[in-house]
């Protein structure tokens, strides 16, 4: 057991110490402050108005351009000119020059107003419909005043639909709310699988290369290096998530945005995560991590120079990314089919059942029957990758082929 600690010591101070460890905190809390600090400085210069709009009101409605910028957009300065200025603005927007964005023209026929916009392009009218609805507003309202109608009925003929929803599963999880959250918490547990499952693959062949594995095989029983450098840097990997996830956290505080933050125009509030949620995801995560954790330290193994690494440990990695993207999948319907099946095969449950856990209520036992699963998976792996482990490090110069590995896995048993 001693030895056990000494190596468990020896992976988490080295993954502590690494270029690796800090410089991807670093760049995660740069990416975290430009996906949160980035859209609200944009949003602040946005303040500012993007552009004149003219407008030529022919009728007898009464346009103002205050009641303009409050009914359909703040982001223009809207110039109310003489109809005998028409002429001139609609010259001075055929420059292209930005300094007038639009001409809208208020006419009259058949005693209704009709709205006539021009624009450069299209895409410099985003307001158009709400100009449309603001003036359909400011007819119905002069129509209602020339009738002999009295406050109250007017105000019934006036009055907004009143919408009432009614939620029968009160306290139920929103999937619209919490699609974002999960989705930048599974891309993070993604990442940080691969990286300590990376991590895990380098460090062992980096000692084999410098046959510093010789030397410690003797004194160390291979189960015990595999299973002290896992949770050595295993634990490394759970502080990293964690000092970023703190690092998020207290960015969001800093902004003034609450507990959440408003992302390519989706709303995503941390809060919504409750204690329940959090700890299943640090328990898949956990367990998750010695399944892959353990399957990558027997590729690394194998290989007799690290450059080898990448192309041992592609078969793992690409049944890590195939449990990701059935989970980005799954986000849109985390009750369907393919959620609820890939929960149950291993390579996926770690992502899957944070999906399913994130945006809908599985009962208690289809937490616990993946979970379970998952386990004796983690076990199973641990235990086969720990009998390649101990053939693997004595390999050198050999090509590592399923026959070899095969062969010395038989004498191992």
């Amino acid at each position: 057991m001693k030895q056990f600690g000494l190596v468990f010591q020896y992976s988490f101070r080295e993954r502590l110490r690494s270029k690796a460890f800090t410089l991807t905190i670093y760049i995660a809390a740069v990416l975290l402050a430009a996906l949160i600090f980035l859209p609200k400085l944009l949003q602040s210069d946005s303040e500012s108005v993007d552009g004149t709009i003219a407008v030529v009101n022919k009728t007898d409605l009464a346009v103002t351009s205050e009641s303009l910028q409050q009914g359909v957009s703040p982001s223009y300065a809207w110039k109310l000119i003489e109809p005998s200025g028409e002429a001139e603005a609609l010259a001075q927007l055929a420059k292209d020059d930005d300094s007038l964005l639009g001409l809208a023209a208020i006419e009259e026929k058949n005693g209704k107003p009709v709205l006539s916009l021009t624009v450069n392009k299209l895409d410099d009218a985003p307001y158009a419909e709400a100009l449309g609805t603001y003036l359909q507003g400011a007819y119905t309202a002069s129509e209602l005043a020339k009738l002999t109608l009295d406050p109250a009925q007017k105000e019934r003929v006036t009055a907004a639909l009143q919408l009432d929803v009614q939620e029968l599963k009160a306290g139920s999880k929103s999937m619209f709310s919490m699609y974002m959250p999960i989705y930048l918490i599974s891309f993070m547990l993604y990442l940080l699988l691969y990286m300590c499952g990376g991590s895990v693959a380098t460090s062992v062949s980096v000692e084999k290369s410098s046959r510093v594995k010789e030397i410690l095989i003797t004194k160390v029983k291979p189960e015990q290096l595999l299973f002290g450098k896992v949770l050595g840097v295993g634990l490394a990997g759970l502080l990293q998530f964690v000092l970023i996830l703190g690092i998020g956290y207290g960015m969001i505080l800093a902004s003034g945005s609450g507990s959440g933050l408003s992302l390519f125009g989706f709303t995503v509030d941390f809060s919504m995560l409750d204690a329940k949620t959090m700890v299943l995801l640090v328990m898949f995560f956990i367990l998750g991590y010695f399944f892959y954790a353990a399957l990558f330290a027997a590729c690394g193994s194998l290989v007799s120079r690290s450059e080898e690494v990448n192309a041992v440990t592609l078969p793992v990695s690409l049944l890590m990314m195939g449990g990701f993207v059935v989970a980005l999948l799954s986000l849109g319907s985390p009750e369907g089919s393919l959620a609820v099946v890939s929960s149950y095969i291993p390579f996926a449950t770690p992502f899957a059942m944070f999906v399913r856990i994130g945006m809908s209520d599985p009962s208690w036992t289809e937490i616990l029957v993946p979970t379970l699963i998952l386990l004796a998976s983690s076990v199973l792996a641990c235990w086969i990758s720990a009998k390649v482990y101990q053939v693997g490090v004595l390999l050198y110069g050999q090509k590592p082929t399923p026959k070899l590995i095969y062969k010395a896995l038989r004498s191992t048993m």
